[in-house]
């Protein structure tokens, strides 16, 4: 049963990166409000890391790094957990969040506050 949760969750996980990158991606909240919006510049951070241009990633978003490098080691995570038929990673990764929601709060301002800034 782990496994296959685990698997669940790759599959959707794996999905959405490649539907983000083959697909245009429209921000709502820029069309709505006129401001950009803390995933603003995301997929083009990422797609300058993957050509490791590290300063324009970090001008497109400055989450761009550490975010990839949080779902790479997720990924590392879930296929480990897939592999030893466990179920650890996910609420572990939950528990996190709701310990930390405070710091994630203020990192998502932080990129808010640059997006807007720099243009």
């Amino acid at each position: 049963m782990n496994r296959i949760k685990n698997g669940i969750i790759l599959v959707i996980l794996i999905s959405f990166l490649f539907l983000v990158a083959i697909v245009p991606v429209t921000c709502i909240i820029k069309a709505v409000t006129g401001f950009y919006c803390p995933a603003c510049g995301m997929t083009r951070s990422f797609n300058s890391i993957f050509h490791f241009q590290f300063l324009d990633a970090i001008w497109y978003n400055i989450l761009g790094i550490p975010l990839l490098v949080f779902i790479v080691f997720s990924l590392i995570m879930l296929v480990k957990d897939f592999i030893q038929d466990k179920f650890s990673y996910i609420p572990n990764l939950l528990n996190f969040f709701s310990k930390h929601y405070i710091f994630i709060l203020l990192l998502l301002i932080i990129s808010f506050v640059f997006n807007n800034l720099k243009w």
